[in-house]
Parts: structure tokens; C-alpha cells; sequence
């Protein structure tokens, strides 16, 4: 079996420079965060970076199977508090639009915790 090594790569000046930080350490996988880990929210992807993305990742040799995007360390889909889990839960489902959009069909993420809080949620 062949493997993949590979480092969670900087996104830093957007998510098309990942491809290009991964080329830099000779991955032949890599893990990235798709937006801003300890944020809520990001702004959409717009056209340019998109193509800069795909035409990185293309340079790149890395196939998106041995791409693992990683969620935000916010997103608590265990949280008791109804506010928060929803918070939660359009957090996640951004990251999982996110992935879909950069051809991407895994995410790692931490389904979360019920924060010690036993009991019913909500009404």
C-alpha cells in the first residue's frame, strides 16, 4: 500500500497558497483549515482565489482524496445551549459547503461536548 505524508499547511494570504506550502515540504498529502480557525464565520470564496486553487493544486500533483480540511475549533456540535449548537451547526455546515466548493469531500472535525450539562436542550 502506498502511503501519503504530509503537514497541516499554512493558508496564510488565502487557501490557494496551501497547495504552494505543501509543495515547499515535498507533501504528497496535506490538512489545511478552509477558513480562519478560531472565527465563526469567513468570507465567501471569490473567483480569483478559487482559480488560483484549483490551478495550484493542479501544480501541485496532490490529489483532493489526500486532502484533509479541518473545521473550526468553535463548532461544538454537542453544546447544550440551543443558541450556541445552532451557532454550531451553521458553522459546520459552511465548512462542509466550504470543502464542496475546493473539490474536497472529507472534513475533519471534533463533534464536541456536552460541556459536563446533562439534561434536555432546549424546549
Amino acid at each position: 500500500m502506498k502511503k501519503f505524508v504530509g503537514a497541516h499547511v499554512s493558508t496564510s494570504g488565502g487557501v490557494q497558497n496551501a497547495p504552494l506550502n505543501a509543495m515547499k515540504i515535498e507533501a504528497k498529502a496535506f490538512a489545511l483549515f478552509t477558513k480562519n480557525q478560531k472565527r465563526w464565520t469567513a468570507k465567501p470564496f471569490d473567483t480569483k482565489t478559487l482559480d488560483a486553487w484549483f490551478k495550484n493544486l493542479e501544480e501541485s500533483g496532490i490529489l483532493p482524496k489526500h486532502i484533509l480540511p479541518h473545521d473550526s475549533y468553535l463548532i461544538n456540535l454537542g453544546n447544550p445551549d440551543e443558541e450556541k449548537l445552532e451557532k454550531s451547526r451553521e458553522a459546520f455546515i459552511d465548512e462542509l459547503e466550504r470543502c464542496d466548493i475546493l473539490g474536497l469531500d472529507r472534513l475533519n472535525f471534533h463533534p464536541g461536548s456536552h460541556l459536563q450539562k446533562f439534561g434536555k436542550t432546549g424546549s
